[in-house]
């Protein structure tokens, strides 16, 4: 199970990690926010690809944000992208 806490600042997170340590309960791992970003290294995207051709893609066919969630399959893009080489 993983359960994720955030909290407003460094001292609350002091004092919630102190809690869970006084609990005294061996399976409890924490990962402070600093932890985990450090970990994943970042890569810069293709500078090289235009973008042009994306605006607009779902013009014909829009799509809410609730159906993006929900993975909608049923949408279909009528938009044709040309790349250029």
């Amino acid at each position: 199970m993983k359960v994720t806490i955030e909290v407003d600042s460094k001292n609350d997170f002091e004092k919630l990690t102190a809690l869970l340590k006084s609990l005294d309960i061996n399976s409890i791992k924490v990962i402070s926010t600093e932890d985990s970003f450090s970990a994943v290294p970042v890569k810069k995207g293709d500078k090289r690809i235009d973008p042009e051709g994306l605006f607009g893609i779902w013009a014909n066919n829009p799509r809410s944000l609730e159906d993006i969630r929900k993975g909608v399959s049923n949408v279909r893009i009528s938009h044709r992208v040309d790349r250029k080489n």
